[in-house]
């Protein structure tokens, strides 16, 4: 049986510590403090897979191995405390988030309830991508991936132990090595997959299991100054160093998981096998504050997202080192009283009626909780007078027709409803996506049919290929080179109908390969990406060709200039402002005297290429119609006016928005 080791307390503290300045995203000199400090996540996986291994290979030896009571015991030491901050986190979630926003919530925490939220936040964002903080619940992906760890891994430990117990070492291995080669591969082809999915995470907690079987009964007893002992002393502080080193150099800009992820894991082995008493990391690791930390540090981090999160929606994007200070000190409060009144309670005492029912109680709230804001599309009316101001705020490229969703479908799949006359295509990416809605409205209207190819992040064009860096690596998105190719052999078949093509793109975008940066502070975040020519010249020219040449075809181009960028969020900027007064009148007075800019001479900096291009389209059929001269006046680039807000995020137009601009646009439809 595994003895009690207060060092790998001070492990979990130094893990939990790590990610906690990492998701605080603190910079000094403008290098972000422990950059690699989601590396902690990975130190938490090689510990449980120590601790669990251990467990099962010693009641195994024992005879006394019983699948229910280890599923019982992982239950108490999980479920009470993630039950009581899902509760307490949805009460404020109800509080404090904006209809959208509480909708992906209560998604998310169905997810979580069936400890399946990996699966659904790489079916969202990346975990690097700038809405991760605002996700409250985003880091219970990695308690999913464990516990599914814990479903599985004991079938595999049990069935060869029953048929292969010689082989056991080898073969589990055999399996890390698998799941790593696994991971290798797909980060390069999905990076968030190989992120998310326990499939390419499970060879770190399989490598802490095998841990358990190295004997450490000499470990310390060596004479002074012998090899083995220097080596004893040595191999541990090597370990912690290369764990603390990943965390502080190494960035996510790396592909991970991969084999660079072997730097912390491999480290956290090292120090798990060769620390003991008397070696100078065992001591550091094993003073009492060190220690404290590493008791609370499962509550500790199932409370510090929630906590940062909420107060980014309500004052800051971007933590002072005061305010960080501050919220480490409420997630330690929030811990503290989670770890004495729920773990422990829990944890070791026998599991009461009342204590069940008080579980079933949790469970039912949150699951109905859920089911609710769903339903009732986040509850605007919480908000108040300021209600209508939200109203129009839908991700409009969530558009449907017979129940699929428009937006980023294979051109197979896209949504058409085709004429005998006249037919509106509209292409481009997401900011076409954002418009579909309503342009489909004003064809139906028109009695023109409709067609919808709108790849994400892709212009349509197939003479470019976009490109973008994700954790360091510049890779193609080639489904959008493959939407690209049937899009133009569709525009260019001879048994095409003449199009009217309404082209809209983020052309600044692609052109300067740069996330927008509006100079008051407000800088988009996310990586970058752009586009290549495919013939190795200038990708402006090839994207000017094209467009030139569909207009020779005999198809009317509609060309719909850039629409500005802001570099805030806008709905969260306002919340951010309107949570500064509490009083239901304050916010409507604060709100009127509101409109959120930027300058006209930086929106016309950041788009004169694309004006450029978009310019000099030659044909005789082309029509053009400028955003700016809907959203900017007097020099300015409003986000909203005193009724509604034109943006659902930085750069995409809300429903207010996009109807605004489908009525320039409808203009040159008839």
């Amino acid at each position: 049986m595994l003895s009690y080791r207060k060092e790998l307390e001070g492990l979990r503290a130094l893990a939990v510590i790590a990610v906690i300045i990492y998701h605080a995203n603190l910079k000094l000199f403008g290098v972000q403090l422990f950059q690699g400090g989601f590396f902690g996540v990975d130190v938490f996986f090689v510990l449980s897979g120590y601790l669990i291994t251990g467990i099962i290979r010693h009641k195994m030896e024992q005879g006394t191995f019983s699948f229910r009571d280890f599923y019982w015991r992982r239950a108490k030491r999980i479920v009470p405390a993630f039950l009581t901050m899902l509760l307490i986190t949805s009460g404020l979630a109800y509080l404090i988030l904006l209809p959208d926003d509480l909708v992906v919530y209560a998604k998310s925490l169905q997810s979580a309830l069936y400890l399946g939220s990996n699966h659904f936040f790489y079916s969202e964002d990346s975990y690097t991508a700038a809405a991760s903080i605002y996700r409250p619940l985003l880091h219970t992906w990695s308690l999913s991936v464990e516990w599914q760890f814990y479903v599985v891994f004991p079938f595999v430990i049990w069935v060869i132990n029953r048929f292969f117990p010689r082989y056991m070492f080898g073969l589990l291995l055999a399996l890390a090595l698998v799941s790593l080669q696994i991971s290798s591969f797909i980060v390069k082809v999905n990076p968030d997959m190989a992120f998310y999915l326990l499939p390419t995470r499970a060879w770190e907690l399989i490598l802490g299991g095998l841990v358990t079987f190295y004997n450490r009964t000499n470990i310390g007893s060596s004479a002074k100054g012998s090899v083995a002992s220097i080596a004893y002393q040595s191999l541990p502080l090597i370990g912690l160093f290369i764990v603390v080193h990943s965390m502080v150099f190494i960035g996510h800009n790396v592909p991970h998981p991969s084999f660079i992820t072997l730097l912390p894991v491999l480290g956290t082995c090292l120090f798990i096998m060769f620390s003991h008493k008397g070696d100078v990391t065992h001591e550091a690791m094993s003073l009492k504050p060190v220690v404290g930390i590493g008791l609370v540090s499962y509550s500790l981090y199932l409370w510090h997202q929630p906590v940062f999160v909420f107060f980014r929606f309500i004052k800051h994007d971007y933590f002072r080192y005061e305010q960080f200070l501050l919220l480490v000190l409420v997630s330690f409060a929030f811990a503290i009283c989670s770890y004495f009144f729920v773990e422990n309670p829990f944890r070791k005492k026998e599991i009461s009626r009342k204590k069940i029912i008080f579980i079933l109680i949790v469970l039912l709230i949150s699951s109905a909780f859920s089911f609710f804001v769903q339903k009732q599309r986040g509850y605007p009316e919480r908000l108040g007078v300021v209600t209508t101001l939200f109203k129009d705020l839908n991700d409009n490229s969530n558009f449907k027709m017979n129940g699929i969703r428009c937006h980023n479908q294979p051109f197979d799949k896209s949504c058409r409803v085709m004429s005998d006359k006249n037919n509106v295509l509209l292409l481009g990416d997401s900011h076409a996506g954002s418009i579909g809605k309503h342009l489909y409205n004003e064809s139906l209207k028109q009695g023109m049919g409709y067609i919808n190819l709108t790849p994400s992040g892709c212009t349509g064009i197939n003479t470019v290929r976009v490109k973008r860096k994700i954790k360091g690596e510049v890779v193609r998105k080639k489904p959008c080179e493959v939407a690209s190719e049937k899009i133009s052999a569709f525009l260019e078949s001879p048994t095409t109908p003449k199009m009217k093509i309404v082209f809209v793109t983020r052309l600044p975008q692609y052109l300067s390969g740069k996330v927008f940066n509006n100079g008051l502070g407000g800088l988009e975040a996310g990586e970058d990406y752009w586009i290549e020519a495919n013939n190795g010249g200038s990708a402006k020219q090839a994207v000017l060709d094209k467009l030139s040449f569909w207009a020779s075809l005999g198809h009317e181009l509609v060309l719909v200039y850039p629409i500005p960028e802001m570099g805030w969020d806008i709905p969260k900027r306002i919340q951010q402002i309107l949570g500064e007064h509490v009083l239901p009148k304050s916010k409507k007075d604060a709100y009127n005297n509101l409109i959120i800019s930027v300058p006209e001479t930086t929106y016309q900096k950041r788009t004169s290429e694309a004006f450029d291009l978009l310019n000099n389209v030659e044909g005789k059929n082309v029509s053009r119609v400028y955003p700016h001269k809907v959203f900017c006046t007097e020099g300015h680039c409003a986000a909203n006016d005193a009724t509604s807000i034109y943006y659902y995020d930085d750069d995409h137009l809300s429903t207010h928005g996009a109807k605004l601009l489908v009525n320039e646009i409808a203009k040159y439809l008839r």
